[in-house]
This record gives C-alpha cells, structure tokens and sequence, in this order.
C-alpha cells in the first residue's frame, strides 16, 4: 500500500475512534445525570423532604401546571400529612429511556396503599436535566386544579368473652350528660346553675364553658359534657342525656384487673406507634392492653381525588376495615364472680382451674377498682381515693409473687419419695417445739405449731410440720432438692397475657446456707411464686404427676409436662384428704366441701425470729372425685380475721 494512502487511513480510523469515544463518554454522562436525577426525587419522597423538589422539576412544567416552587412543596407536603403517608417505598423501573418511572407503596390513615404506578418525562433545561412535573406525581389521574381526600373507616372493636359466651368487655351504650345553652339562663342565675352541674358531674364550670364556646354550638343544640360511668341518669337541674357509644364491662371490679380498660390514645401512644390516630381508643390495661392488637383491629376507608367544585373525580384507593377479633377466654363468669364474693372484705387473691385441661375459671384479685370509671374519664377525687388506699387496688395479686408457705409442703414431700430419703411410713421422733440440727446453727431454729410425739408423712400434713420438712430437705441434701425443683415451673416464664416475674427458689442460684434448704422445705426462705405459678405447680397433685400450665385463652392448647410418678401423688394424696376429714386437720373447715383434698399454709414474713410478723393464709384445694377444680387462694395479713380457707368454702360448694 502506498504510504500515503496508510498515513490517510490510519487519521480516518482515529477520527472515527474519537468521534465513537466521545458519544460513548456523552451517553455516559447523561445516564449517570438520569440516574442521579432518579435517585434525588425517590430519596426527597421516600424521606418528605419536599423541599428539595423545586430544584428537581423544570420551571417550565411548574408554569404549566399553574405552580410556583413554593405551591409545589405546600402542596406535596399538606397531602402527605392530610392523608398521614408513612413508610413510602419506591421501586424504580430500569430503563435507558429520558423517563422517571416507578411504583410506590406506603402506609396512610386508611390502610396500606400499594404499587401505584408514576411516570414522568426528563427533560433538559438550563444544560441540567429535570423531570417534567404535572400533578399526576401526586397521584395518578390527579390535575392540578384537585385535591386529595379521604374517609375512614372504623373497626369494631372485638369484645371479650366466658368460655360460655358471656360477654365480659362490651361494645355497649352509657348515658351521656349534656346541657343546652338556653335552658342555662342568664347573668348569676346562669352562673349558679352552671357550678351546680359541674358538682354534680365532677367537672369544672371552665370546662362546661369551653364546651358551650365551641364555633358549631347554638342555642337549641345538646352539648355533651360528660358520658356517665353507670347506666343511671341522676337528675340534675338543666342536664339532659343521651346514649352513646361506649365499652362497657359489666362484671365491673370483679373482673377489673384481669379485663382492664380502654382509652383514648395519647401523644405519647402516638408517637411510640404512627399507625394510631387522635381519637383512637386502646387497651390500656389487663388484656384490653395485652390483646389490644387482636382486639383493634385495623382501620380502613377511602383516598380520593376530589375536583375543584368538590365532585370526586376518582378513587385512588378503598382500604377495607378489618374488624377486631372477639376473644374468648376460659373463663367462667359464675366461678369468677363467686370467688370475689369469697374473698369477703380481705386483701388477697384467688385463682381456680380445670386441671386436666389448664383452663383458667376464675382469675380473681382484691381489692379491686371499677373499670368503668376509667373509660368514662375518672375523676381526680375517684382517682385519689384508689390510689391513696393502704390496700394498693391497682395491684393484680394473682400474678404478684408470695412466699408459698405450707402448701408447698406437698411437693417437697414428692421430692423426698422420689430422691428416696423419704418413707412414708417412716415415724420420726420430734420431741419439742423447734428444732435445729447441731449447734452449727446458732440461735437459729424451725419452729412448728401444732405437736405430735412422732411424725409420718400422712401427720406431717394433716399437722402441717414444719420441722419434719426441714429434716427431709436436709436428708435430700441442697443440690438433690433443688435438682428437684427445677422440674417444676422456677425460672420459667408463662404464655399467659398476664405479666409476671418467673418464680424464685431463692435469690442466688445455689442454696447458700443449710438454713435456707430448711426453710424452703416449707415454702419458706426465699421461695416465692405467684397464685398463678402455685396453680401450675400443684397440679401435678390432681394429674397423677403431670403438671398443666394454665391457659386464659380456648384457642390455646394445653401444654403439659410429666414431674412425678403417679404412684408418689397416690401416697400423698390421701394425707391431703384427712387433712380435711380428720377433726385435727388444719383444714378441716373444708369437710363441709365434697369430695376434697387440701393443703392449708401460713407464710410469716419477719426481718428476725423473735415474736411474730405479718401473716398470709393460703389454701390449695382440688377435688378428688371428678377433677372438676384445684384452687389457690392467699389472703396478706389475715390475723384476726377468717382465714383462706374459711373463705374459699362457698366457692368450693358451688363446683359441686
């Protein structure tokens, strides 16, 4: 080839090199400015900040659209918030076409809205390319002219029943108080009146005012002032009432604790979960709280786009609203009514069970409260008069923990069979009234009530003696018997709805003193479980050796675990029965009750030895015939008055 003609080719070959080179490095560039312009608008929506949006869109879309930067962000920034959009996710569609195109889902007042479709053409403007905005970015279909509109849907709250159906929380009525601004009067008669109904009502005359000023109030319109606690309507000089909707809880404080109440959200509600509104309503305490998510349900309702003379031009989306779950519990209304009732005028708590199935029939705390009050809004006095009384009725004493005292006595003897230290028929020789190993323990001695010259297990528990556990722990020896108890329900945490700290043998994770096995023989020491934890852990005495874990709920199944061998509990049990049919039983108050095996106990809390300290009763009770119930019940320093046991009598005889 000529050299000229090879010096000719090779300049071609580099200009069409360069030329190549240089649209390659301008298509590049312009990907890269799309894709940075993409990824500035998903990140200003998905985070609101609609400020940096002007700077995104071309000036000459806005000027078509009838839009300053300013409108632009005021706009975006009112229907984001009017509609409460929340949790906005974006997903781009890839392309190397001069477009901005994607699907977005978020959260809003009436529900999840998803996958909607948004395209924009990219233009260049200035030497920088923009989106070519027009009000369909807002929402698809929508002109710049509309607005975006929407109603809600309320769900029903789901109501709480009996394992019969009894309704024990209730979407019902109550009256509510209210007055009509004409029939106040004028002047000082006005002012007098209006003090009257604000004593009547336990309200303020201020607040009476600030509802009469409201802009929609006139002369003839009811004004409602308050909604009644009860369904009375006392009468009061210038008040009306009518009925609105309300939760009512007819079993009222006999089931207070358990149950619990709802109310009105507040700032702080809302800002722990954004899917709440303003006038919302959640459980605030009891399973109203625990089981509020089921029993809510969730809102729905309708986002549309309205027209600039207020027809709507299309629905952007309909959110159905799902209904709260109605929860059946297994609960039973009688028995839970009947053990309050029991309780009389004492401070404790009781809790009863099937069990062989764990369901829960009467879960019972007193004092109690009402709480209906605390729907209805309760006054600072009602509020006062709970808070200030010595007897703490705020306080669910079924799940708080008490030392379990002699009723524990059963289960240590179960141990003791089951470790082989303990014979049954075994007699031992107690000669006094206390007792203590050797002189290792000092000043210290276990002390017992009732004597008997010589002890077997059937007299141990029909006398409840403390020194013969004492000396069966100590046989076992610290590790076999805590190896033993951890079998049971120490330590572990329960499914129920209901909070409680797990269940103690002793504060440290061994036993640190031979002391302290003595006393944890009989529910002493630093033992401590709650009614509820009792319940589970003494129904292995019913079960053969099975323990059931309580349950509150009928959806939930029955958990079991095997503890004791059958033939121990049949070695124990008929002690438990003479201790009720035998005149020196200290249960023989419940010989009167069918059917029952029993063990009493008595917890002595006291910082030293000397003299006496505040003393709670227990009883454990179940029946023998058909397993119809085991019981617990505890009443906190009952000296004086009837124990436990006294107590629990009718509730026993009305299982039969």
């Amino acid at each position: 080839m000529n050299k000229k003609w090879f010096i000719a080719l090779v300049v071609i070959l580099v200009g069409i090199g360069s030329v190549f080179a240089y649209r390659t490095y301008t298509y590049n560039q312009t990907q890269q400015a799309y894709a940075d312009l993409r990824a500035a608008w998903v990140d200003a929506v998905t985070t609101k900040q609609f400020d940096a949006l002007p700077a995104l869109v071309s000036s000459s879309s806005l000027k078509e659209a009838g839009y300053t930067e300013e409108d632009l962000v005021t706009k975006y920034t009112n229907i984001f918030n009017g509609i409460e959009v929340e949790h906005v996710a974006i997903t781009l569609q890839q392309t190397e076409e001069a477009v901005l195109q994607y699907t977005a889902s978020f959260d809003t007042a009436v529900g999840k809205i998803e996958n909607l479709p948004y395209k924009a053409n990219i233009v260049e403007e200035n030497e920088q390319y923009k989106i070519a905005w027009d009000a369909t970015m807002i929402f698809p279909d929508m002109l710049a002219t509309d607005k975006v509109r929407y109603s809600v849907a309320h769900p029903t709250r789901g109501e709480i029943a009996d394992r019969n159906g009894v309704v024990i929380a209730e979407n019902g009525e109550r009256p509510q108080a209210g007055v009509v601004r004409s029939s106040l009067g004028e002047g000082a008669a006005r002012t007098e009146k209006i003090a009257a109904i604000a004593r009547a009502l336990q309200i303020t005359p201020g607040f009476i005012e600030t509802q009469l000023a409201q802009k929609w109030v006139t002369d003839d319109v009811f004004v409602p002032l308050k909604t009644m606690p009860t369904a009375e309507k006392p009468a009061i000089d210038g008040v009306l009432y009518q009925m609105t909707a309300s939760r009512v809880y007819p079993l009222a404080e006999k089931a207070a604790h358990l149950i619990g109440y709802v109310g009105k959200v507040n700032a702080e509600d809302l800002e722990k979960n954004p899917a709440l509104s303003a006038n919302d309503v959640i459980g605030r305490s009891g399973l109203e709280k625990a089981l509020d998510a089921q029993l809510r349900g969730q809102k729905g309702g309708e986002i549309y786009i309205e027209t600039a003379d207020g027809e709507k031009r299309s629905t952007i989306a309909t959110v159905d609203a799902v209904h709260g779950e109605t929860i059946q519990l297994t609960i039973d209304v009688l028995a839970q009514e009947r053990a309050y009732d029991a309780l009389g005028d004492g401070v404790g708590a009781t809790v009863v069970m099937a069990p062989t199935t764990g369901e829960l029939l009467a879960v019972v705390s007193k004092p109690s409260y009402n709480p209906n009050l605390f729907v209805t809004g309760i006054s600072q006095a009602q509020y006062a008069a709970y808070n200030d009384d010595p007897n703490k009725p705020f306080i669910a004493r079924y799940s708080a923990r008490y030392a379990p005292g002699s009723t524990f006595k059963p289960i240590t003897a179960a141990l003791g069979i089951e470790a082989g230290t303990l014979n049954p028929t075994e007699a031992i020789a107690i000669p006094d009234m206390k007792w203590q190993p050797d002189s290792s323990w000092g000043s210290y001695y276990v002390s017992r009530l009732n004597f008997a010259a010589t002890v077997d297990l059937t007299t141990s528990l029909v006398k409840s003696d403390n020194i013969y556990y004492a000396q069966q722990a100590l046989r076992m020896g610290g590790d076999v018997f805590r190896e033993g108890l951890n079998k049971l329900v120490f330590g572990e945490q329960f499914t129920l709805p209901i909070a409680m700290t797990p269940a103690q043998i002793s504060n440290e994770e061994t036993f640190t003193a031979t002391t302290l096995v003595a006393d944890t023989a009989y529910g002493q020491g630093q033992m401590l479980l709650s009614p509820l934890q009792m319940l589970a852990t003494y129904s292995v005495l019913p079960n053969d050796g099975e323990l059931v874990y309580p349950k509150l709920l009928q959806t939930d199944e029955t958990k079991t675990k095997p503890v004791f061998k059958a033939e121990t509990i049949a070695t124990i049990e008929p002690a438990l029965v003479q201790v009720v049919t035998s005149p020196e039983g200290t249960g023989h108050i419940l010989n009167a009750v069918p059917n029952v095996a029993a063990k009493t106990g008595t917890a002595e809390l006291k910082a030293t030895q000397e003299g006496r300290g505040v003393e709670n009763s227990l009883i454990l009770a179940y029946d023998t015939a058909n397993t119809r119930y085991i019981a617990v019940s505890i009443i906190e320093n009952y000296t004086n008055t009837p124990s436990a046991a006294e107590r629990i009598v009718p509730l026993l005889q009305s299982f039969q």
